[in-house]
């Protein structure tokens, strides 16, 4: 019997309230090859670029595992990754060599762009920067984003960044000096932007996220038929990868619960509760991470997005980690606590147990023969290696997902001897399928990547 094919732009469609809606459905077997490792037109399954960078660096007496090589075993600070070992790769011993003219600030840079920042007059501060070139996102999304509905998402989780010091302390994503791309801290705003408007074709009618708020109802009644007819012709696998999708997208639809009614256009929605505010003036930071990883894999899995970025905390960041225990703020923490620095190791266990939760939001959505995660290459790093040094030689870095089979899986820990961070850059673009030479500015050109992590 042939198998059935169908478009990876294939749409489930309905009516609601008299608009025309459609969902974009997951990748199906159906959509694949007999192989599950391409598009049945002949195309690769997308690969995607990530960064997860978080402020004010570890400590590296217990960051970096003991063990080299495959048969590394997690140290204290990376113990929360549990069964993720397999997707994580650590590198260790490398040096940003775009030079360290301001602690933070030139870390940042080098880490995220391979280029040396560009300081500027700071007549109101300590200090003021930004970036010469373009951060490593924008580079893979202006090869790997451009045919896509967004090029590249921003997120971030909390909301407590340096506002004074240039748009280097600022955002993470930048197109080049002074252009930045700033992330979005609302889960439902990010759920609006994605899933709402641009979600539904154009000439389809209203959005998904405005029929659904306006009619209390959910848009998977209002394609039910075609989801009954799509189920009735797909294998089995399919039918459970279906069943998937639909799920995630009732928890998502969830988080916008109405709570009083609209009755016409000038009515207007009331507070979201998939926003998450501060309670008691804290920020609820591991509730928003679980909130946007979930936001961030559907958006992958849906191809709406190949590149996204999180900024967990940013660089010189007065975020309060008071689920471990700490009053003040983060940057503070790590030049003032005393001795060996315990809060501040528990903030940073805190901190890979969010990168945990995105590379298992990743994991949990199938995708092909494996998971969305098997396709992306991401990158887990600071503004420095240690905070209260200001260092920036034996960098903290992670790298997690096998790129489509670019990457070594299971991973390894390679403990460089003062090589180049931009080495790692390089082989992240090359590894998303971006046919470089070289890349970085000045000290951090390289021609090399880091061939330890390559498959």
């Amino acid at each position: 019997m042939r198998k059935l094919q169908l478009s990876r732009r294939t749409l489930l469609r309905g009516a609601l309230g008299g608009a025309g809606i459609a969902i974009a459905l997951p990748l199906l077997e159906a959509m694949l090859n007999d192989n599950g490792t391409a598009l049945a037109q002949g195309q690769e399954l997308p690969k995607r670029l990530g960064i997860f960078f978080w402020g004010n660096g570890v400590k590296l007496d217990r960051w970096n595992p003991t063990a080299t090589g495959a048969d590394w075993a997690f140290s204290p600070s990376l113990e929360p990754l549990g069964d993720l070992k397999p997707y994580v790769s650590v590198v260790s011993g490398m040096k940003i060599m775009t030079g360290n003219e301001r602690g933070h600030h030139a870390g940042t840079v080098g880490i995220l762009s391979g280029a040396p920042m560009i300081p500027q007059p700071h007549p109101n501060s300590g200090y003021v920067s930004t970036f010469s070139a373009p951060s490593i996102d924008q580079v893979a999304a202006a090869a790997i984003g451009a045919n896509q509905r967004f090029k590249s998402l921003e997120i971030g989780i909390s909301r407590r960044v340096v506002k004074g010091e240039g748009t280097t302390l600022m955002h993470l994503s930048h197109n080049g000096p002074d252009s930045t791309n700033p992330p979005e801290y609302d889960p439902a705003a990010v759920f609006n932007r994605v899933f709402g408007d641009g979600f539904t074709p154009p000439g389809q009618g209203p959005s998904v996220a405005e029929v659904t708020r306006g009619l209390k109802q959910s848009v998977l009644d209002a394609v039910k038929a075609d989801i009954t007819s799509l189920k009735g012709k797909v294998g089995a696998s399919d039918a459970r990868r279906l069943d998937q999708h639909l799920e995630n997208v009732r928890l998502i639809e969830n988080q916008l619960k109405i709570t009083t009614p609209i009755t016409g256009a000038m009515c207007k929605l009331p507070v979201n509760p998939g926003s998450f505010p501060d309670k008691s003036g804290q920020e609820q930071i591991e509730e928003k991470m679980t909130a946007m990883s979930s936001l961030i894999a559907m958006a992958l899995a849906c191809d709406l997005t190949r590149v996204f970025s999180v900024m967990f905390s940013g660089s010189v960041c007065s975020t309060v980690f008071s689920q471990v225990g700490a009053t003040g703020g983060h940057h503070s923490l790590t030049h003032d606590e005393p001795g060996d620095q315990p809060m501040v190791q528990a903030t940073t266990v805190y901190t890979v147990k969010q990168f945990a939760i995105l590379l298992n939001a990743l994991r949990a959505v199938t995708e092909g023969d494996g998971n969305v995660l098997d396709r992306c290459a991401i990158i887990a790093s600071s503004d420095t290696a240690d905070g209260r040094a200001h260092s920036i030689n034996d960098y903290p870095i992670l790298i997690a997902g096998k790129a489509g089979g670019a990457l070594v899986h299971p991973g390894v820990h390679y403990r460089s001897n003062g090589e180049n961070t931009s080495k790692v850059l390089l082989t992240l673009l090359r590894g998303v399928g971006m046919q470089l030479t070289d890349f970085g500015v000045k000290g951090g050109n390289v021609s090399e990547g880091c061939t330890a992590i390559e498959a």
